[in-house]
């Protein structure tokens, strides 16, 4: 199971710092190396026994970066507005497994059955879900002699130079992590696993208003069991204390933070705390250029890449994305967790510098079975079903059939299934069992899940 990271704001100075590593260093660290003072003679005297000599500066160095730095980095990364979506760090594997048992089944009672079904197996609905590591970064930065030679010309030279180490990699990182989240919620969202509300495009007080009570009406459904707001299908509900809400700048520029605190049945202080503002749910340039980074060693992102002429996100599916106002969810929709955070480092004689790695390594996922639901002014739409399988077969086998459902951007492609056959069952993901003893045609349906009026068939002669 994952872990979450203490949180540790860094308050030494870099008196308490060098110290500190002293304290935990080698022998020969310890003893060629002063304990220092609160003065800058003694800071200058600590710079000058620990840059004699190479192997002292090389232990410095990597004390430095990898107990402190790694410490602030941490806790920055578990304080950023996104944080509610980090479940925390992998100790082992790489890989969760997000397991959802539905509620049991109701049978009426009846004592006549009692010898017979006694011990019939109930089987729960046990459904399951691997979130496994899909991203793999490193980010690099040098700090050269230079560098720590200055960084003990003054009090403050120590925490000063973990400061420009820290800033550059959490803002590399941070920045990389709010746009692959952003690019989860995009992704689901366009495969139609994100159940859409089609609102008015919120332009003004009016419009907002509108929007609201629609987010008031669905913030208040999350907690009444239902099988409308997972893309699983299966039934749940949230407490309204475990309700997020990400929300446009542009909504929130028309919007009154009571008014929202109160669509959501919480006071102001609890609605801040759970709520995030985003620019766009779109990209803009740079973060598109980004993902393409990010991205590069996914093959169905560069697949995408070559289709869209230079980025993974089409220009028709990120104006779509645009369209999105809001979106609320339980809190463990997004499924975030760290698999690694690591420095490494090599020295280069060479050059006279050190080069720090800091590998980051994610897992970036959504849950099918919590609530969660978007506001867009993209409204569902499906043009058509058709069902895909043998026209043919014989009684006691089984037979596949798929479903090809063209709807517009956001609309759930889901199917229910069923026959014209009442002793021929057909099962959620398609299969079809015909007993032995069933002759003639069997008419399968497939009807869509967002618009009954749109369905398809496909007749299979059974001999």
């Amino acid at each position: 199971m994952p872990n979450k990271p203490v949180l540790t704001t860094l308050t030494a100075h870099s008196v308490g710092i060098i110290n500190a590593i002293r304290n935990n260093a080698s022998a020969d660290y310890y003893n060629a190396v002063p304990a220092a003072e609160n003065t800058t003679d003694s800071i200058r005297a600590v710079g000058q026994a620990i840059t004699a000599f190479q192997p002292r500066m090389n232990e410095f160095i990597s004390a430095l970066v990898n107990r402190v730095a790694r410490v602030v980095v941490n806790s920055k990364m578990y304080q950023n507005p996104w944080a509610f979506a980090k479940k925390g760090v992998l100790e082992f594997g790489e890989t969760i497994e997000e397991i959802f048992i539905d509620i049991a089944n109701a049978v009426p009672f009846d004592p006549d059955n009692a010898v017979t079904d006694v011990f019939k197996r109930n089987k729960p609905n046990v459904m399951s879900m691997f979130h496994a590591m899909n991203m793999q970064t490193e980010y690099p930065v040098t700090i050269s002699q230079a560098q720590l030679r200055q960084a003990f010309l003054s009090l403050d030279g120590v925490t000063d130079l973990i400061a420009r180490i820290v800033n550059s990699l959490y803002s590399a990182a941070n920045y990389d992590e709010f746009i692959m989240m952003k690019y989860v919620i995009a992704q689901v969202a366009l495969a139609g696993g994100l159940t859409n509300k089609a609102i008015t495009a919120v332009s003004d007080a009016a419009t907002a208003s509108a929007a609201i009570i629609d987010i008031k009406a669905a913030s208040t459904k999350f907690g009444f069991m239902s099988n409308d707001y997972t893309a699983a299908g299966n039934r749940n509900f949230v407490d309204k204390d475990n309700i997020y809400a990400i929300t446009t700048a542009d909504f929130d520029a028309v919007t009154d933070v009571d008014v929202l605190a109160k669509a959501f049945n919480i006071d102001r202080a609890n609605w801040v705390g759970r709520h995030v503002s985003i620019d766009s749910f779109g990209f803009n340039e740079g973060e598109l250029d980004r993902l393409d980074q990010l991205l590069a060693d996914d093959p169905t992102y560069v697949a995408a890449m070559t289709t869209n002429s230079g980025h993974g996100i089409s220009t028709t599916e990120n104006n779509a994305l645009k369209t999105i106002t809001a979106v609320i969810m339980d809190e463990a929709w997004l499924q975030v967790y760290d698999v690694l955070n690591q420095f490494t480092e090599i020295y280069n004689p060479k050059g006279l510098y050190w080069n720090e790695f800091f590998h980051v390594w994610r897992i970036y996922s959504a849950s099918p079975f919590v609530n969660a639901l978007m506001f867009s002014s993209t409204a569902n739409s499906v043009t058509s079903v058709t069902v895909n399988g043998n026209t043919t077969g014989t009684a006691g086998n089984r037979y596949q059939f798929t479903a090809t459902v063209v709807a517009g951007t956001f609309t759930n492609k889901g199917v229910t299934w069923s026959t014209n056959n009442a002793n021929v069952t057909i099962g959620s993901d398609g299969l079809l069992n015909v007993p032995a003893g069933v002759t003639g045609n069997i008419v399968v349906t497939a009807t869509s899940v967002v618009d009954g009026t749109k369905k398809g068939t496909k007749t299979i002669a059974i001999s």
